[in-house]
């Protein structure tokens, strides 16, 4: 039996990858922690020291790859779950690693365990040699560099990975960004400007006074006129005019 953690900042995501891997790969992979945190899924590594990790790349304080990367010597496999572009998929591709494609599909699941069984039993584990392959690649095509932004303020310009903005706020001609460690950046710069920025970041302008990161959203409440709640808690309103398409832009993710 394979003993796997699942890694990744999308509550949704965990869940619906725990439902295929019970449902039509129960009687080879046992799943014996998740976490929404690296941090977390760091140390559960190191306290059960599974056989396989699924993990998503892009997370908020630090990437799969920099996860993968502060263990000298992993023993573990690893499956990058990812939403990124197709050139990030081709570096995955040339590098050999292992991934699946955000929203993941149940053949692409069964085919990829398949995969790490059979490795498992010829205890073939190159992950070392793939992770620098893949690193090298990413850094080429640019796609390292894209997923972070500049922040314009009144008095300087701050660098931030664009994984760890949870909302943006108007406030004026100006836009408060809430991260996921906390902190709060008034940006001088209006909303609108970072709505044309972020799209393409599965960000969603959920209502005229916010946009929201879609990989953050905790809860969405259909009543009272329906609101989605963030990984800190907060509850931010979903506009009637905007509520449909905001349940076509998450539907990927709903199991």
């Amino acid at each position: 039996m394979i003993r796997a953690i699942i890694i990744d900042d999308e509550p949704l995501a965990i869940d619906a990858l725990e439902i295929i891997l019970k449902r039509k790969c129960g009687n080879d992979v046992q799943v014996i922690a998740t976490s929404n945190s690296p941090k977390l899924g760091k140390s559960l590594i190191e306290e059960y020291h599974p056989d396989l990790i699924f993990l998503d790349i892009e997370m908020p304080g630090m990437s799969g790859i920099d996860l993968v990367q502060s263990f000298s010597n992993p023993t573990f496999r690893v499956v990058f779950i990812t939403a990124f572009d197709a050139y990030a998929i081709e570096a995955l591709r040339l590098s050999a690693m292992d991934y699946l494609l955000k929203p993941v599909e149940t053949d692409d699941i069964i085919n990829v365990v398949a995969k790490i069984k059979s490795e498992i039993r010829k205890n073939e584990n190159l992950l070392g040699t793939q992770i620098q392959n893949l690193e090298k690649l990413l850094t080429q095509t640019g796609v390292a560099s894209e997923s972070r932004i500049g922040i314009a303020m009144a008095d300087k310009i701050v660098f931030i990975n664009i994984s760890d903005i949870l909302y943006c706020e108007a406030k004026g001609v100006y836009t408060n960004i809430y991260l996921y460690n906390g902190k709060k950046i008034l940006a001088s710069k209006p909303l609108g400007d970072f709505e044309s920025q972020l799209s393409i970041h599965k960000f969603f302008r959920i209502h005229h006074s916010t946009l929201i990161n879609l990989n953050h959203i905790k809860e969405f409440q259909r009543f009272n006129g329906g609101y989605v709640v963030m990984q800190n808690n907060e509850k931010l309103e979903v506009s009637h005019r905007k509520r449909k398409d905001f349940l076509d832009a998450i539907n990927d993710l709903v199991v």
